[in-house]
């Protein structure tokens, strides 16, 4: 099971006037277990306020890149971010857990592929890394981007994204959207819309036919983007995207089946983590198996608990439980009896839970 590591904060900046860049350094001894594929998150932790928070933020730079970089959109009331913003500094450390996530792109220098891109606000922290690694590893690859905000003060990594159009003036486009922002041209001003959409990809995808698309943003921009490109013609094998935390209006997964529901008031769990088994026992309804757990004095994996990072992911080996909401497992997995602990629930007296199987 993978397990959380302190590093330090070798740079902190900045970024826009409400969001940061942090760089985190990597022990040489500990690269190897923080390789990582563009695209993917790294759950971290801090203890703000007495509190241990845990969030997970999306890697902004590219493999083989060290320090590791990260960005981080200051939220309203968000106690971690306001700590990362205002109190965190270089030389601090922080409980990072090696990269995981199954939003990616796989670099491979012979294809000559045709990809297209459209992120919201600090969605751009892991598009930015596929774009570049992308750009940089195969020679012959395309990207077009279509990144919306505010403002372009607002507008993280603007500076990053500009180099790289610097760099590759052929292979990336870059169409920039500001809602609150007079444009020269009316067509780059708004949201990215269901109208919107279909009128950016008819007017700045003529002639380009996108092998594979990559979104990044809140629920609704992930539904709207998805639901034009399969009507576009898209493969839904080819779109990929990442949320931000949890879904508005959380996606029930598995029904409430009466006939399976455990036949007393309490389950007991036992978890296989490391080799070692623990149990607990805990109602059948109420709290999820993470909290559940917790509870008990026994911590297991989570970050988002919004069932999108897939940080609590683990196996059922035995009983059966149910999932409130999933954002962060392919149907394979859930096929193969994985799920995500911090949306689960035992419907069975018994519940084995495997964390070592992957």
């Amino acid at each position: 099971m993978r397990q959380y590591h302190s590093l330090t904060v070798s740079q902190i900046s900045a970024e826009t006037p409400d969001s940061v860049r942090i760089g985190l350094d990597v022990p040489a001894a500990l690269r190897s277990e923080f390789d990582f594929l563009p695209g993917q998150h790294l759950p971290v932790e801090a203890t703000v306020g007495g509190k241990n928070l845990r969030r997970t933020y999306s890697i902004s730079s590219v493999p083989g890149e060290w320090p590791l970089e990260i960005g981080i959109r200051v939220q309203p009331g968000g106690a971690f971010s306001t700590f990362a913003a205002e109190e965190l500094k270089v030389g601090d450390q922080l409980q990072v857990m090696p990269p995981f996530g199954r939003f990616h792109a796989d670099i491979d220098a012979q294809k000559a592929g045709s990809y297209l891109a459209f992120a919201a606000g600090s969605g751009i922290t892991p598009i930015i890394s596929i774009i570049r690694a992308t750009l940089e590893g195969e020679a012959s690859s395309r990207f077009v981007l279509f990144y919306g905000n505010r403002s372009q003060q607002s507008t993280m990594f603007i500076d990053d994204l500009f180099a790289l159009k610097n760099r590759f003036p052929d292979r990336l486009q870059l169409n920039f959207l500001f809602s609150r922002e007079e444009q020269e041209f009316p067509i780059l001003g708004g949201r990215l819309d269901a109208t919107k959409v279909r009128e950016l990809h008819e007017h700045f995808c003529v002639g380009f036919k996108p092998t594979e698309a990559f979104i990044c943003g809140p629920d609704t921009m992930i539904a709207t983007v998805t639901e034009v490109l399969s009507s576009l013609g898209f493969d839904d094998s080819a779109i990929h995207a990442e949320r931000f935390g949890a879904a508005r209006k959380p996606r029930v997964t598995q029904p409430l089946a009466e006939a399976t529901v455990a036949t007393g008031k309490q389950a007991e769990i036992f978890v296989i983590m490391d080799g070692h088994r623990k149990s607990f026992k805990m109602p059948v309804e109420g709290a999820a198996i993470v909290d559940a757990a917790a509870d008990k004095g026994i911590e297991l994996p989570y970050s988002c608990k919004g069932g999108v990072c897939a940080t609590c992911r683990t196996h059922v080996r035995e009983g059966e439980v149910r999932m409130d909401t999933n954002y962060g497992l392919e149907p394979w997995e859930i096929e193969k009896g994985f799920v995500l602990a911090c949306q689960s629930h035992p419907l069975t007296d018994t519940v084995v839970l495997d964390y070592d199987k992957t």
